[in-house]
């Protein structure tokens, strides 16, 4: 049954598209905060070109932080950065903010606008963030409810038309063929009716000793 969705929370139940319990000891909201605030550092540096006395300010405040931090370092599992799954882009600040509307256990349908940090130049987004956000869309579909961990065999990306940075695109993807642990997966990235890039991924399930 398609249900919309909302990766902020709001009532939904985010194991439909996450396939795993949203409800975890790694929810943490004021650290998903802190995440929101470096994104939007990272938005705000990448178009900006502040005077150099306000470039070293920034520059010395933003050490202090990055020093007020270090302290707290723990391993891997323990950190909660990727999994802040009521929040866009899961505390990741590296990843493009998706907000999934629908899913069916087969096909995510969301909509994603890449800002002035996935700039490539001339107003197009970065190809690399465009295929960092189908390996993450494409790879969430591949583990979602249910199915066996699987990982990034390959991924083919198609550029057919500049990507705009600063607009509301469409994104799908879909599962195509499941071969017994091969996971065939295809993606659309769309500006309004025309697809400016796609993409076709295999992921491979893990056995049980490669998890």
């Amino acid at each position: 049954m398609t249900a919309p969705l909302d990766p902020r929370g709001g009532g939904v139940d985010l194991n439909i598209w996450l396939g795993r319990d949203a409800e975890t000891d790694h929810d943490d909201p004021a650290f998903a905060r802190l995440a929101g605030a470096l994104v939007r550092v990272q938005e705000v540096v990448s178009g900006a070109r502040p005077p150099p006395g306000l470039s070293t300010e920034a520059a010395t405040t933003l050490g202090r932080v990055a020093d007020q931090l270090e302290p707290y370092d723990v391993d891997e599992a323990a950190q909660v950065a990727g999994r802040q799954f009521r929040h866009f882009s899961r505390g990741q600040t590296l990843l493009p903010a998706v907000a999934v509307d629908t899913y069916d256990g087969q096909r995510v349908d969301g909509r994603v606008t890449f800002g002035r940090f996935y700039l490539g130049s001339n107003g197009a987004v970065h190809g690399g963030a465009i295929s960092l956000l189908f390996d993450d869309l494409l790879g969430q579909v591949a583990n979602g409810p249910d199915a066996p961990r699987a990982r990034t065999a390959y991924l083919h990306v198609n550029f057919h038309r500049i990507t705009p940075i600063g607009v509301e695109l469409s994104c799908h993807a879909g599962i195509r063929t499941v071969e017994g642990r091969k996971v065939h997966i295809d993606g659309e990235l769309c500006h309004g009716e025309e697809v400016v890039a796609s993409a076709e991924g295999l992921f491979v399930r893990l056995e049980a000793h490669q998890l």
